[in-house]
């Protein structure tokens, strides 16, 4: 083989990587509006969200102080787009003149981590509870920092509570 010969097959060969590795990082996500109810107590009022994804939580921040994020600003400045190629690559919108965030972040972890949302509800006392899990897989040789990010219309105002359910 020549020496043409031999770099175009290099170029080949490094080009379907780059397609490959860029591919395998996307995953099939929807943005599931939900309203899982967590019990029947009458008391209760189920709020509607949709949870934010292709979103991280920047290296600067240590911790949030309130899980209700009303600003697009304060939201830029906690978290960043993890954008990638494809029809599902781009974070979700989030209007903040219509919507706020609640946001769950966790310190950082060795182990696959997931938070999953079960339910958003108004209380008697008027607080928006917003109930999760946390799915914990298996050791990873690498830190993530595991982070749940719901959007909520303005509509359903209220000082935000997170439980952390079994």
């Amino acid at each position: 083989m020549n020496k043409m010969t031999i770099k175009t097959v290099l170029v080949m060969i490094l080009s379907v990587s780059l397609f490959g590795a860029c591919q395998t990082n996307q995953k099939k996500e929807q943005n599931v509006e939900a309203t899982v109810k967590e019990d029947n107590a009458p008391d209760r009022k189920e709020i509607p969200f949709i949870v934010a994804d292709r979103y991280f939580v920047n290296n600067t921040v240590k911790s949030i102080d309130n899980p209700k994020i009303t600003t697009k600003e304060e939201f830029d400045s906690l978290f960043g787009m993890a954008t990638a190629m494809g029809t599902n690559g781009l974070p979700t919108e989030i209007d903040f003149t219509k919507q706020y965030v609640i946001a769950v972040v966790k310190p950082e972890t060795d182990y696959s981590t997931t938070l999953v949302p079960v339910s958003l509800q108004k209380n008697e006392k008027g607080e928006i509870v917003f109930s999760y899990k946390i799915s914990k897989g298996e050791k990873q040789t690498y830190q993530i920092r595991p982070c749940l990010i719901v959007i909520v219309n303005k509509e359903a105002m209220g000082d935000v509570v997170l439980k952390e359910v079994e």
